[in-house]
């Protein structure tokens, strides 16, 4: 029986009062880079443009660094349709971009794409760990490969998520899982310091 399950912005979008139905990618090859700007064909893009409205919410940063727009814009939809106003987004299109921007502060959460225009694979996470040791890393790739899972495993990614096998509401849930957890590591590790004194 076929997994119902939504997918992030290739099989079905949620989100909208009533939920945009798309079709379904090619059974026989990896989704294509031309099949995303269909999905997005239907959406108001201009909306998903711009930043929601605060509320007086603190909003957490997360990084995105990812070389396709059309990627982004559904990570966007997916943040702003789930995450309940918490999320400000920011994204960048390159590794080295995305250390410039780990090394200003003030990031809660990396999303990292393994196809960067320079650095293929998981070896980038080496670079990503170094420059924020502190900081949760997501991969969220189309690589659908084992042995890429593992190898990111390896670098120290706290969670992967391939981005045909993920809806916008559980990829929001992992994000707030990793961002909760690693607070609470924080807390606990400053209580354990001062007991210590």
């Amino acid at each position: 029986m076929a997994d119902a399950r939504p997918r992030l912005g290739f099989s079905r979008i949620q989100g909208t009062p009533e939920a945009v139905e798309l079709p379904a990618p090619p059974s026989d090859r990896p989704i294509a880079e031309d099949y995303l700007p269909t999905a997005l064909n239907e959406l108001d893009l201009d909306s998903l443009l711009v930043a929601p409205a605060t509320t007086g919410v603190q909003q957490e940063c997360v990084l995105l660094i990812e070389d396709s727009e059309e990627a982004m814009l559904l990570v966007r939809y997916s943040l702003q349709a789930y995450g309940d106003g918490r999320y400000r987004l920011k994204w960048v299109e390159s590794l080295s971009e995305g250390l410039v921007q780990l090394s200003k502060g003030g990031v809660d959460i990396v999303l990292l794409d393994l196809g960067l225009p320079d650095s293929s694979g998981p070896s980038g996470l080496a670079s990503i760990r170094e420059a924020a040791p502190e900081v949760p890393t997501l991969v969220l790739t189309g690589d659908t490969r084992e042995e890429t899972e593992f190898a990111a495993a390896a670098w120290g990614v706290d969670d992967y998520l391939v981005k045909d096998q993920v809806s916008g509401a559980e990829l929001v849930h992992v994000v707030r899982t990793l961002i909760d957890t690693r607070r609470m590591q924080k807390r606990r590790t400053a209580t354990d310091d001062r007991l210590m004194r």
